[in-house]
C-alpha cells in the first residue's frame, strides 16, 4: 500500500483547521474562498491516495479524475478570491463551478484515457466562452486579458488535436496557477511582504506543472513529487496566514491612530502631528495656525432625536470639514463634538482667518436623517504661532479660549441646531 501522500493530508487537513478557524474570526468572503480552495486540495490527496493504491480499472480512473479536477477547480477558487465581483459567495461559487464544467470535462476525458480529439476541442471551446463570460464581470479587467484567454486555449487546443493530452493538462494548470498569482497580488491591500511572498509562491506552483514533466524522465525513483513539488502550496499557505496577520496589524494600527466614527485622526495623531508643525516652524521661521472647532449645541441632537442621529451628524460634518482643508493640513475628531485642524506654513493671521472661514461654510449645509433634517453651527477659534503660544500646550489654549469666546459672543444670536 502506497501512504506516501499521507503527511500532506494531515497538513492540509491542519491548514483546513486553521483557516476554517480564521473565517469564523473574519468573516471575509476572500477567506471563505480560501478555505474552499484548500478544502479542495484535501480531496485532491485523498483522490490521489486512492488512486495509487487501487491499480488499474474504471474506480481508479474515477479517482484520477476527482483529484485532478480538484487541482483546477482549487485554482478557480483562489482566482476568485482576487476578483472585486463577488457578492453573495454561495451564489458566486456556484457560477465559478459552472464556468469551470468543461475544463473539468477536459480533465475527466483525459483521466479515462479518452482519445476523442473532437470532444477535448469541444470542451476548449466551451471552455474558453465560459471564462470569458465570467471575465467579463470584472470591472477592473487589463486590456490584455480577453486576447491572452483566446491564446491560452488555443495552445490548449492545439495539444490536443496533436493528441498530447497531458501536455494539455500541464498547461492548463500552469496558466490556471499565473492566473491566480496575478488575481492574488492585484486583489491585495497593498504589496507587503506577505502579498509579495505568497505571490512568488503562487507562480512557483503554476511552475511545478511544466518542470516535474519535463524532469519526470531524468528524476524518476527520486521521490522528488512528494518533497520538492509540494513544496510551493505548503509556501502559499503560510504566505497566505501571514499577509492575514499583515492586515490585521495594519487595521489594529489604524485603528490606534484614528477615531472609529469619522475616521479622521485622533487625539494622540493630532498631538504627534502638532509638535512636527511647530518644530518646523522653530527651524525655517514659518508660522502655524490651529483651530479648535467645537460644535453648538450638539447634546440637543442627541437628547432629541438619539445618539445614531448625533453621531449620523458628527460624520457628515467630518466628511464637509475635509472638503475644505488643503493638502498638508491635518483635521481631527479631538473627542465628543470637538474638531482641530493644523494649517502650517500660513503667511499670517488674515491668511488662517480666511481658512477658518472656509472650514466654518461647511456647516451652512444640512443632513436629512429618518425625515429630519439636521443642520448646526460651530464655534472656531483660531491660534497663531509664535504669537499666540510657542509650544502646543499653550497653543492650544490659546485657540481652546478662542473658541469659547466665539461661542460666548455667537450665544447672542439665534444659533443652535436646527430639526425640521
Amino acid at each position: 500500500m502506497n501512504l506516501s501522500v499521507i503527511p500532506d493530508f494531515l497538513a492540509i487537513g491542519g491548514l483546513v483547521l486553521v483557516f476554517g478557524s480564521l473565517l469564523k474570526r473574519t468573516r471575509q468572503t476572500r477567506l471563505r474562498y480560501w478555505l474552499v480552495g484548500w478544502a479542495m486540495i484535501l480531496v485532491h490527496i485523498v483522490a490521489q491516495l486512492a488512486e495509487r493504491n487501487l491499480g488499474r480499472g474504471a474506480t481508479a480512473d474515477a479517482a484520477l479524475a476527482v483529484s485532478l479536477s480538484m487541482l483546477l477547480l482549487t485554482s478557480v477558487a483562489f482566482i476568485w478570491a482576487g476578483s472585486d465581483t463577488r457578492s453573495a459567495w454561495w451564489r458566486d461559487l456556484s457560477v465559478t463551478l459552472l464556468a469551470a464544467a468543461p475544463d473539468v470535462a477536459f480533465f475527466v476525458l483525459a483521466s479515462y484515457g479518452a482519445q476523442a480529439p473532437m470532444a477535448y476541442l469541444a470542451c476548449t471551446a466551451l471552455g474558453l466562452a465560459s471564462t470569458m463570460w465570467v471575465v467579463r464581470r470584472d470591472r477592473r479587467r487589463p486590456a490584455w486579458l480577453m486576447p491572452a484567454l483566446v491564446g491560452f486555449y488555443a495552445l490548449q487546443a492545439w495539444f490536443a488535436w496533436r493528441g498530447a493530452i497531458d501536455d494539455a493538462l500541464n498547461w492548463m494548470l500552469f496558466w490556471h496557477y499565473l492566473a491566480v498569482a496575478f488575481c492574488f497580488y492585484r486583489g491585495a491591500l497593498a504589496p507587503s511582504v506577505g502579498v509579495v511572498f505568497t505571490t512568488v509562491s503562487f507562480i512557483a506552483w503554476a511552475a511545478v506543472f511544466p518542470v516535474s514533466a519535463a524532469l519526470d524522465p531524468w528524476l524518476g525513483g527520486w521521490g522528488i513529487e512528494s518533497e520538492a513539488w509540494n513544496l510551493p502550496k505548503f509556501l502559499v499557505a503560510t504566505g497566505m496566514i501571514f499577509t492575514l496577520l499583515e492586515e490585521q496589524i495594519g487595521h489594529a494600527e489604524h485603528a490606534s491612530q484614528h477615531d472609529a466614527l469619522t475616521g479622521l485622526p485622533n487625539r494622540r495623531v493630532f498631538a504627534r502631528r502638532l509638535e512636527h508643525a511647530l518644530k518646523r516652524a522653530r527651524d525655517g521661521g514659518g508660522r502655524v495656525a490651529m483651530l479648535v472647532i467645537d460644535l453648538d449645541d450638539f447634546k440637543r441632537i442627541n437628547d432629541t432625536l438619539g445618539h445614531a442621529a448625533g453621531d449620523a451628524l458628527l460624520h457628515f460634518v467630518a466628511q464637509r470639514l475635509q472638503q475644505g482643508i488643503r493638502v498638508g493640513d491635518t483635521l481631527a475628531r479631538l473627542g465628543g463634538d470637538e474638531f482641530a485642524a493644523i494649517l502650517p506654513d500660513v503667511a499670517d493671521r488674515a491668511a488662517a482667518q480666511a481658512r477658518a472661514d472656509r472650514l466654518a461654510r461647511a456647516f451652512e449645509a444640512s443632513l436629512q436623517f429618518q425625515g429630519h433634517r439636521l443642520s448646526i453651527g460651530a464655534s472656531i477659534g483660531l491660534a497663531m504661532y509664535p504669537e499666540d503660544g510657542t509650544d502646543e500646550t499653550r497653543l492650544y489654549a490659546a485657540a481652546d479660549r478662542a473658541m469659547y469666546a466665539c461661542k460666548l459672543a455667537e450665544r447672542q444670536g439665534p444659533a443652535g441646531p436646527e430639526l425640521a
